[in-house]
């Protein structure tokens, strides 16, 4: 097996144990840049592969543009900080790009996430108390919902184009969903249910696993624990902020930073650059992607980022809106652009759609 299929695999499984502090490259990374410089040869020649992948290569060059005026006119090179990491997960995103056609690099990459699922899981009851809010490794909750819906899109996605059995997806979309859970995100939980409910009511096959599944479940935890739901502070936190908008505290646009989008239109056609935000009398980033960009970069920069995906805007199969959605909705209210799993979870559901295209084409004139 090829050396980078190694290095990937580690990397996926090293990619929730965070060691340096929040903003900063993570062990993951040392092993995504070795994948970077052995590959950089088809990486370079795959980026005008498509429009998907120079409109995200055009972004990233106005993100340097922007940030590069901005660093010059404040003296500070930190500010060029955040398109290092978007070229960073761009090359990553090609270097997964050149290789969704290769089942065996396909098998690896379930073999490793469900490793790293696995491992997380088994080291769960060791985490000490960490709040209603639980991080794991990660350092904060919205990283480890993050992870879990970037992998509840990924490992489906892998097991529809390698055609694996119903009930070991159903366990691995479980653990995601545990993550997912135990992170108290309202976002992510909300996308995660939705995604349940397709799973569910697409096949007869699906609804009984998870009938079954869930039964087992309810049992062993009877068996072990006192069924009250004072004994679940995720579940019960989940449910009070559905119910209560005013639980936490970062909820209001105000703490988001959507005003500073209203108060500073002046920046809204080419983009104020990202970072240095005591220029707007705040310390904070926008808490979601689409409004990040647009203030950042301006409406010039949001067509760029979106015209990636106009070729895929048209006919999407309620599959690919049901994996997809949970990952997007979580972005439109959190800043998740500078993680290379988002640019790749979306990379794979793309992908099972232009697959679902072809093979549909195909019968059709067959």
């Amino acid at each position: 097996m090829k050396f980078s299929h190694y290095i990937w695999a580690i990397y996926l499984i090293v990619f929730p144990f965070y060691m340096f502090a929040e903003g900063n490259p993570q062990l993951a990374d040392l092993f995504g840049a070795l994948l970077i410089i052995v590959n950089i040869k088809s990486i370079l020649t795959s980026i005008s592969a498509n429009r998907y992948t120079k409109y995200l290569f055009l972004f990233v060059v106005y993100t340097f543009i922007v940030n590069t005026i901005l660093m010059l006119m404040i003296g500070d090179i930190k500010i060029l900080k955040n398109s290092v990491f978007y070229l960073y997960s761009f090359f990553m995103m090609l270097f997964i790009f050149n290789r969704l056609k290769d089942i065996s690099f396909l098998e690896i990459t379930f073999k490793a996430l469900s490793v790293s699922l696995i491992v997380q899981t088994l080291l769960f009851p060791f985490i000490k108390d960490q709040g209603v809010r639980t991080q794991m490794f990660f350092n904060n909750p919205n990283q480890l919902a993050l992870w879990g819906l970037c992998l509840l899109a990924i490992i489906y996605v892998l097991t529809r184009l390698l055609n694996k059995k119903t009930p070991s997806t159903v366990v691995l979309l479980a653990l995601c969903t545990l993550f997912i859970l135990i992170s108290a995100s309202r976002a992510a939980l909300g996308g995660a249910i939705i995604f349940w409910i397709f799973f569910i009511i697409k096949s007869r096959k699906n609804l009984m696993i998870f009938a079954a599944a869930s039964v087992i479940a309810f049992i062993v935890i009877d068996f072990n624990y006192d069924l009250n739901l004072e004994n679940f502070a995720a579940l019960e936190y989940n449910m009070d902020r559905f119910s209560n908008n005013t639980i936490s505290g970062n909820q209001g646009i105000g703490t988001r930073g959507f005003q500073r989008i209203g108060k500073n239109p002046q920046h809204l056609l080419f983009g104020a650059g990202e970072g240095a935000y005591e220029r707007f009398n705040e310390t904070i980033e926008l808490h979601s992607i689409f409004a990040n960009i647009l203030f950042c970069y301006g409406i010039i920069g949001l067509f760029l980022y979106l015209g990636a995906f106009k070729s895929f805007a048209t006919k999407l199969s309620r599959e690919t809106m049901a994996v997809i959605f949970p990952v997007l909705l979580f972005a439109a209210v959190h800043m998740t652009l500078r993680l290379p799993l988002f640019w790749i979870a979306l990379l794979f559901v793309l992908y099972l759609h232009e697959e679902k295209i072809r093979t549909n084409n195909f019968l059709s004139t067959d």
